[in-house]
């Protein structure tokens, strides 16, 4: 199967962090704007992270994971919203773990999977606090690596 569209154009498959926060948001509208612009699709990833202090109450971990699940139906409800009026072609998936390890996994599932003729690009919100932009957020965590494209909207 090629990955090139009827123009030759690569086929592009962008990776999306989105967490519900207003850099997540820019994040998503950015990556909605570049499909307009080339054939392709989104991948949406919501990436719960349990604190280290809940795995310290056993009882506490099931009510933490249903909350998370209610987040990310939400979650997909406001990227449901966010693209409605886009002829974007989306997905959206729940993942648990460290984000930004996670985030670069999907991106090596959707290029497994697409073939590698396809432009896998990893889009996330820039960092809310200054601080994070220097230390190890997971936009920094994500740029460190070398497999793919980063987009870091501001």
């Amino acid at each position: 199967m090629s990955s090139f569209d009827a123009n030759g154009m690569n086929h592009l498959v962008l990776v999306v962090g989105y967490d519900g926060t207003e850099p997540a948001q820019r994040a998503l509208r950015a990556a909605a704007d570049m499909l307009e612009r080339s054939p392709g699709r989104m991948e949406v990833v919501f990436v719960e992270h349990v604190p280290a202090s809940a795995a310290l109450s056993a009882q506490a971990i099931p009510a933490f994971r249903q909350g998370l699940d209610s987040d990310a139906r939400e979650f997909e409800s406001e990227v449901d919203t966010a693209l409605a009026s886009t002829e974007v072609k989306w997905h959206f998936q729940h993942r648990n773990g460290d984000i930004a390890s996670e985030l670069l996994a999907a991106g090596e599932e959707q290029f497994a999977g697409e073939g590698p003729d396809t432009r896998v690009v990893v889009v996330v919100g820039g960092s809310a606090h200054k601080i994070d932009r220097y230390l190890n957020s997971t936009p920094t965590r994500v740029i460190r690596q070398d497999r793919f494209e980063v987009h870091v909207v501001p």
